[in-house]
């Protein structure tokens, strides 16, 4: 799944220099930032700041000169960068290009009113009119040690904001949820879409493949042409269902038809992805399954196969309790899982949270470390 998903606060600072004057800054997803470990035995980390809202409540004009962006260590600022004048136009013209229909329908992938309040509009250019806003994002930073907090500050202290970096994962400890071995196709890299949505941040889309690499017996055509399709999908961890989706059918027009260049494939893929985003989460998540674990935890199932969900909102799982089998509905390219672990139940209108795995089996024999991109992962045992 290369889009998704709900509640988060959105952290706000308002400063003024005078009454006519007043720059505000909010983040979403707000409240928290995590970081993620890049390598183990570098010591390295990453953190990507999905979006910012600068906003003028004041009664007067207000052009923006320079955004500064800062990650600190208690007081320390160790990183730092600058947007000035040419950065800052093409921010509005791309914050401006959001208006209307299209903020409306990616909504989950801003915040929607939680980063730009109802009663206040896109600029359309770094010169903000009385309640408008320029709206930035996809921030990344790579760093080695820890950092605790991200500041902003806008036009050189006429405004500044803060949110902690926190350096945690998730309080639940997960099992793999398939068995086998598994190619972790998407994650929380950088080179993956994941990682640049704030619900699936540190989502995981898993594939098997032959020793060629392949996916897919013949032309893969057909779904059960995919080694992974039907495969048994299991409770990742103790907890209490709490939606489900079952009546998504699969489209195999979503797949790479044969013959079809890749060019022309993405150009179809586009103008689908945007029918199934209107669509909400079953359209993108398909048949799905979400699971409470407490502590303010979700994990989420997506693009399961039809006919094979085989529990009910309500119903307390304990882990490895076979919930579905992997299949590709909704917005799916070919048969995969994707799981994630967010803040709240709905897996578009959320915050990622890193995953707490337990040891999975690593092919590589590689230092223990967060699972990446491009790992072939496993529970204990198979």
């Amino acid at each position: 799944m290369k889009w998704n998903f709900w509640a988060v606060l959105a952290g706000l600072c308002l400063c003024a220099t005078s009454p006519a004057v007043a720059l505000g800054v909010r983040f979403y997803p707000g409240g928290r930032v995590y970081s993620y470990e890049l390598a183990a035995d570098r010591d390295a980390h990453s953190v990507m700041v999905q979006n910012v809202a600068i906003l003028n409540d004041g009664s007067a004009p207000i052009t923006l000169s320079t955004v500064t962006l800062q990650l600190l260590k208690g007081e320390r600022i160790l990183d730092e960068r600058h947007l000035g004048a040419p950065e800052l136009d093409i921010a509005a013209g791309n914050s401006q290009a959001l208006s209307g229909d299209i903020w409306r329908l990616l909504s989950f992938q801003f915040g929607g009113d939680q980063l730009v309040p109802d009663n206040m509009r896109l600029g359309a250019s770094r010169t903000l009119q009385p309640g408008e806003a320029l709206v930035f994002g996809s921030q990344m930073f790579a760093y080695r040690g820890l950092r605790d907090s991200l500041r902003v500050i806008v036009n050189e202290n006429v405004t500044r904001a803060a949110i902690p970096i926190r350096n945690t994962i998730s309080k639940t400890r997960f099992q793999f949820p398939m068995r086998g071995v598994w190619y972790a196709g998407s994650g929380p890299g950088f080179n993956s879409a994941h990682r640049w949505s704030p619900m699936e941040e540190f989502a995981f889309d898993l594939i098997q493949a032959d020793a060629n690499g392949v996916t897919h017996r013949g032309k893969g055509a057909r779904f059960s042409d995919y080694y992974a399709y039907g495969k048994p999908v299991f409770a990742a961890a103790n907890g209490v269902v709490f939606a489900t989706v079952a009546d998504q059918a699969e489209d195999p027009r979503a797949m790479q038809q044969p013959n079809e260049t890749v060019e022309a494939f993405y150009d179809r893929l586009q103008q689908d992805q945007m029918t199934r985003v209107a669509q909400g989460v079953k359209g993108i998540g398909g048949n799905s399954v979400v699971i409470d674990h407490g502590n303010g935890e979700f994990s989420f199932y997506g693009h399961l196969k039809p006919g094979s969900v085989r529990v009910k909102a309500g119903e307390q799982v304990v882990r490895g309790h076979k919930i579905g089998a992997l299949g590709s509905s909704g917005n799916s390219t070919e048969p995969h899982l994707h799981f994630q672990v967010c803040d709240s139940p709905d897996p578009l209108r959320c915050a990622g949270i890193p995953i707490q795995f337990e040891p999975t089996h690593d092919t590589m024999r590689n230092p223990r470390h967060a699972p990446q991109v491009g790992d072939f992962m496993s529970r204990p045992g198979g």
